[in-house]
């Protein structure tokens, strides 16, 4: 009997290990199938003619941030939802797509919100994690949208962990003080700031999962120059 349960016990270890080396595999194979996309789309934004809404028509911007591995395609669709788990050819992708709120219209809104996936192995948003470190948020401030048409320059002013339902991701206002209030709100709550944001700009926020606490987001905002 008890070389049966010996037995047993090994047969169920080895399942677990089994089962553990599929789920890594499966998750290392998913990173690299996400990398390999990501990279065939850079290149083709760097040396094709072929527009990249030819591709994906919603497709809207390009965004870098200085100082992280940032540096992917920005696509909308007609929910939050869409883009959860496909990439930019639209196919099943765990890691996602980075995506602007459907609710923005990215030229005239007050705030426009991108959301991205805070990938384990640091692409995507992974890397805005960076910036709750201190020096790291003093010595990297830009970010560049690159649209069709024009190319815009931000500097972040912001940086927080906030619950999911706070209000940080809140895409319109009724006047210039409700947005006053929200970016005061915002600062008040913020890990770092810096103090060069008014009710006159325009901003953009980041917004990507956090593991401080349950449905927390880690948000990064910044400001049209």
């Amino acid at each position: 009997m008890k070389k049966f349960f010996n037995n047993l016990i090994t047969f169920v270890c080895l399942i677990t290990i089994a089962i553990s080396g599929y789920k890594i595999f499966a998750k290392l194979s998913e990173y690299k199938k996400a990398d390999n996309i990501y990279t065939e789309i850079r290149e083709t934004k760097e040396n094709s003619n072929k527009s990249l809404s030819s591709i994906n028509d919603d497709y809207i911007f390009w965004i870098n941030v200085d100082g992280t591995n940032i540096d992917y395609p920005v696509v909308q669709g007609e929910d939050n939802d869409f883009y959860l788990n496909r990439g930019f050819n639209k196919e099943h992708l765990s890691s996602g797509s980075i995506f602007l709120d459907y609710r923005n219209n990215f030229e005239a809104d007050l705030n426009s919100v991108i959301y991205g996936h805070h990938m384990r192995n640091g692409t995507m948003f992974g890397e805005l994690m960076k910036f709750k470190k201190e020096e790291f948020f003093e010595n990297n401030k830009d970010i560049t949208i690159t649209t069709k048409n024009k190319t815009y320059d931000y500097e972040i002013f912001a940086v927080g962990v906030f619950e999911a339902d706070f209000g940080y991701n809140h895409t319109s206002f009724s006047d210039e003080n409700e947005f006053k209030s929200f970016l005061d709100k915002i600062m008040k709550n913020s890990i770092y700031t810096r103090d060069i944001v008014s009710s006159d700009d325009k901003i953009i926020t980041l917004s990507t999962c956090s593991y401080e606490y349950d449905d927390a987001r880690t948000a990064i905002f910044a400001k049209r120059k």
